[in-house]
């Protein structure tokens, strides 16, 4: 609509202007004679361009209180004389007006806002749009203003932060890892990834993490039932929808896009120096009763040789170049897009690059058919890797980096020389060469014709060809005590999936009615996945390391050699139907049936409908006195959806063989032992889908115009089927093996996400300042309701170092919450031990009875929670959830004159994280260097510390056992962009380069600023090994970076 409304203004401009010539001041002489004598004028000139930065022929400009002025030509430009101190009104029919005082300004460029009451802003949908005044469904989007000026790597980080209820949870820190987008809350034992759809065509997180945020014009989220239903087993975790950029017809036109910067780590952790560290070995060594090694009684071992920490850290630089040309005419249009990006890690040894290519083409024959073709393609490279967080920091500070004496060339330590046995980081760094490449090509078509007056048909279809291959050497070396022979692993993989969707859409209106329906079919074709890879070792020499140069007898099976493949299924049909009567009362229904090859034969086939009502508050006559009232829109919706992210054939029994084919049989009167197998995974042909029913209350409120716009969202989640093992009598022979459990994978579990969404923006201008504010909230509160069986055994995970489980999974707490025992206080001496056994035995009545199994003086003393006098399992407890009750964000976008200012802020609160780094740096079980916070451990008699003494064993009182000690706050608010950004005028580019040159905007970014946290690692922001039973947990996470960039954006 803003085309058309650009183009009819072009032509009445054009007719005007050839007629009359557009001469204000001579129909108005006496008043531009007052004016003159009044005040001396001065020349003012200057571009308006549109939102999307392109150049707005046809704009009024007039001098407030006169009928003077002029019209922007077909460039954006325009030049008139005024009289000094006078504001100028630009306005532009579906734009909002600007005022602009001159101020002694010769140049004053203007960029206009659409409008949003006069173009009624379409949101994209699945298999279509709508207009927002006519959602019912909960649906955010963030577009070009949202975002901001894009000086970001990654797409993800375009939402973060800015969408109410939305959580992106970066895997790692480290250049192209992957993100976790969740929308309101955990509801999943299996996934909890959103469908992502890109252009109108259903996709995955592979394509979404591809795409370069500089080709993105929007993303939309759809988070209800009402909105995410029509994508019916898919829909389960929401939608993220990823609309590129369109050409428009015009000259052709080119950007640039560019920035340089630096990253690095925002934090250290303080660690003992050499002589502090020889101390504490002593003491743990004393408590064990070990020798001392002559090595640690020499001077040579209090000499600070080594700050493993800025080994390993280092200042990475950045960079990312965008090219980008666009135009067309009312027949074709056209993008092309090309990207580079280089980043190194923060980390020495890791490099990351990739190289990004977007088509569109789109053709218009007649007037009736719609073509169009999408080619996005990737290549990426990662070379190297990064080293072992634990390893730095356990390393002593006396050892060097380099030893030309060790094999290898890198210093080690060991257990006979130092008591240590902590790996060299920088071993498996530069001893290692290590490559992995891979390429994505994403095919679109579709084509489209109007067959009647509001009925259309569109058939699309893509085709996802992905390319992997992985080459890792690496060379002999002694590294700890160990001594490690050469190895290689090389692997490939390829994977083809194609989809085929056909969609029938109908809109019409009469009268007092207005309907819309939707209806279509989607098959995506089984395609295949392959992939293999093979291990060896042995090189005579390194001139050729590549695995056909290892001998047959050198193949290592058990280290690498793998192949696998997988394939699947879907096929479904879909209707929707909006009805609005008097466009004030909303209704939409929606079902869609789905057919998965994932599941079992039985439960292959399953229906997901839902349904929306809206009421137009506003529009109701009652309400015509509240001008103040702009909009005000009360929605409810209701449906169900499905989440089918199951590996394929997990319905199908399977084989196992054991770990190294160890599973034997003891057969015949001899008891031969032979090799053999086990059931390792029972048939169900009733495996489904999780399934999940959502009910959704909104209001969106605006005022005054729709400058300040509120939205309201609560929720109701109920997830029913989850995946989860249930326990089989063991007569049926399944498992039982100790690596595989005697139980079915079934759809057992439930559990539920219940939250509130609240989100504000406010949109002013105070001269030529122009500013947009918003934030945005959401709270949650996940809970699992049954686990399929009254008796069900809790589901555990999050283990790590020497601890075997830190979460569980059991009705009535979060999904994979922290669990384990509550610290009191460090013994302070023999009498405090002695205190609490007597308590034990009166409480337990045994004479005997000790509060805690070898509790000395120095060790942690756990409570009792249930008062038995015995601190045993049953005592354990719930310590928190590393799944946040709390999202939020705040934006702030400045405009004044020439220069920008964007702030994004976002956090989370109502979180609790494990630093399991503090198992090795305040564990002191072994003598590696630790916190300095170990400086404050127990030593003797009488000494009040939270820190328990040095040196236990795995016969002591297990103070590292899974408990509170190391769980912390997770919460914290990040400052995520700064950017501060000058553009020319456009007057001052004409001067100096003519037309060559439309625009040039320089930029300075802050990524990462600060973070305020009380967490103690070295980031707040922690995924953990995986996503669903050990999030949370902080091995050493490569942290965010913080960074700085330098940007330019050119025009031509």
């Amino acid at each position: 609509m803003k085309k058309r409304i650009l183009i009819f203004s072009q032509l009445v401009f054009a007719i005007c202007y050839t007629s009359s010539g557009y001469a204000l001041p001579t129909y108005f002489p006496s008043l531009a004679n007052v004016e003159v004598k009044l005040k001396a004028d001065i020349p003012v000139s200057g571009t308006v361009r549109s939102e999307d930065d392109a150049p707005m022929p046809g704009v009024s400009v007039l001098i407030k209180g006169t009928t003077n002025g002029t019209t922007t030509d077909k460039d954006g430009k325009y030049q008139l004389s005024v009289p000094e101190g006078a504001t100028l009104i630009f306005s532009f029919v579906g734009y909002l007006s600007q005022e602009r005082t001159t101020d002694k300004l010769s140049i004053i460029d203007i960029q206009l806002e659409p409008d949003i009451q006069t173009l009624e802003q379409v949101v994209v949908v699945g298999y279509g749009t709508q207009q927002k005044k006519d959602l019912v469904g909960s649906v955010a989007v963030a577009g070009r203003k949202e975002f901001g000026e894009v000086n970001v790597s990654t797409v993800n980080q375009l939402i973060q932060g800015k969408i109410a209820g939305v959580q992106v949870v970066n895997n790692s820190g480290v250049p192209g890892s992957g993100t976790n987008i969740v929308i309101r809350g955990t509801g999943s034992f299996s996934s909890v990834a959103p469908l992502y759809v890109i252009d109108g065509i259903q996709s995955d997180a592979g394509t979404f993490n591809s795409l370069s945020p500089y080709d993105i014009e929007s993303i939309t989220v759809l988070k209800d039932a009402s909105s995410v239903a029509i994508y019916g087993a898919q829909g389960a975790n929401g939608v993220v929808q990823v609309t590129t950029k369109r050409a428009k017809s015009g000259s052709l036109r080119i950007s640039y896009d560019g920035y340089y910067g630096i990253s690095q780590a925002w934090k250290k952790l303080d660690l003992l120096n050499a002589s502090q560290y020889i101390d504490l070995v002593k003491d743990i060594a004393a408590a064990q009763n070990t020798k001392i090694p002559e090595k640690l009684n020499t001077p040579d071992v209090l000499i600070d040789r080594t700050d493993w920490q800025d080994v390993i850290f280092r200042t990475a630089k950045l960079q990312e170049h965008h090219l980008s040309l666009s135009g067309g005419t009312d027949k074709v249009l056209y993008t092309i897009a090309a990207g580079y990006t280089n980043q190194e890690s923060i980390e020495v040894g890791y490099n990351f690059k990739r190289l990004n290519l977007l088509v569109n083409l789109e053709e218009t024959i007649g007037k009736h058919i719609r073509l169009g073709q999408s080619l996005n393609m990737r290549y990426s490279l990662r070379t190297g890797t990064t080293p072992d967080f634990t390893a730095a920091l356990r390393m002593p500070p006396y050892a060097p980096v380099y030893d030309p004496t060790n094999l290898g060339g890198y210093s080690r330590v060991t257990t006979i020389n130092d008591l240590n046995d902590s790996f060299n980081p920088l071993t498996n760094v530069f001893l290692r060469d290590k490559k992995d490449r891979s390429w994505l090509n994403y095919a679109q078509f579709f084509g489209e014709i109007d067959i009647l007056n509001g009925l259309k048909f569109r058939s699309q279809a893509s085709l996802n060809i992905g390319y992997g291959s992985g080459y890792d050497f690496i060379q002999a070396n002694k590294n700890g005590n160990l001594t490690n022979p050469d190895g290689i692993i090389e692997g490939y993989g390829w994977s083809l999936f194609p989809l085929l969707e056909n969609i029938l859409s109908y809109n019409k209106h009469w009268g007092k009615h207005t309907v819309s329906a939707t209806l279509g079919n989607s098959y995506r074709d089984p395609g295949a996945a392959r992939s293999v890879s093979l291990a060896g070792s042995g090189f005579n020499n390194y001139d050729i390391t590549q695995i056909g140069v290892v001998s047959k007898a050198n193949l290592n099976p058990a280290g690498g050699t793998a192949a696998g493949a997988a394939t699947s299924a879907l096929i479904s049909y879909f209707g929707r139907v909006n009805y609005s009567f008097r466009d004030r009362y909303l209704f939409s229904f929606t079902l869609r049936r789905d057919g998965v090859s994932v599941f079992g034969p039985s439960k292959r086939f399953g229906n997901f409908p839902s349904v929306g009502l809206g009421w137009k508050v506003n529009e109701e006559p009652f309400m015509s006195g509240l001008t103040s009232v702009s909009s005000l829109k009360l929605r409810a919706s209701w449906g169900k959806t499905g989440n089918a992210s199951i590996p394929p054939f997990s319905y199908e029994p399977l084989v196992f063989k054991g770990v190294a084919n160890n599973i034997v049989y003891s057969l015949g009167p001899d008891k031969i032992y032979v090799r053999g197998a086990t059931i390792g995974a029972a048939s169900n042909p009733n495996l489904g889908w999780e399934e999940t029913t959502q009910t959704d209350i909104g209001i969106d409120l605006g005022l005054w115009e729709d400058r300040l716009n509120l939205t309201v969202d609560y929720y109701n989640r109920q997830n029913d089927g989850l995946l989860v093992n249930v326990n089989i009598p063991p007569s049926t022979g399944v498992g039982g093996t100790g690596y595989i459990p005697t139980a079915i994978l079934t759809n057992a579990a439930s559990a539920y996400n219940r939250g509130l969404e609240v989100s504000a923006t406010y949109n002013g201008q105070v001269g030529p300042l122009q500013f947009s504010i918003s934030a945005n909230g959401a709270y949650n509160k996940n809970q699992v309701t049954t686990l399929g069986t009254q008796n069900a055994v809790p589901i555990t995970g999050g283990g790590y170092a020497g601890v075997s489980a830190m979460t569980r999974t059991e009705p009535g707490h979060p999904i994979g919450a922290f669990y384990g025992y509550k610290t009191d206080h460090v013994a302070i001496s023999q009498a405090d031990v002695d205190a609490y056994n007597k308590l034990a035995q009166e409480r337990s009545g045994g004479k005997s009875t000790v509060y805690q199994a070898n509790l000395k003086p120095g060790d942690i003393i756990f409570q009792d929670l249930n008062n038995d006098g015995v601190v045993n399992e049953k005592d354990q407890t719930f310590l928190g959830s590393p799944i946040p009750k709390w999202n939020y964000g705040a934006n702030v976008n400045l405009s004044y004159h020439s220069f920008d200012l964007m702030v994004s802020l976002q956090g989370i609160g109502g979180v609790q994280t494990v630093n399991a780094l503090r198992y090795w740096t305040e564990g002191t079980t072994r003598p590696f260097n630790s916190s300095t916070a170990v400086l404050d451990r127990w030593r003797k008699e009488g000494d009040i510390t939270s820190i328990p003494r040095a040196g236990q064993n795995a016969n002591s009182n297990l103070n590292l056992r899974p408990s509170n000690r190391f769980v912390e706050d997770g919460s914290y608010l990040r400052v995520r962009n700064v950017t501060l950004g000058y553009g020319i005028p456009s007057a001052v580019l004409h001067r100096w380069m003519g037309s060559a040159v439309s625009s040039i905007r320089m930029y300075v970014t802050a990524q990462n600023l600060f973070t305020i946290t009380k967490y103690s690692g070295y980031d707040p922001e922690v995924s953990g090994q995986s996503f669903l039973f050990a999030r949370g947990i902080d091995q050493g996470q490569y942290p965010q970076p913080r960074t700085f960039l330098v940007g330019l954006r050119l025009g031509f």
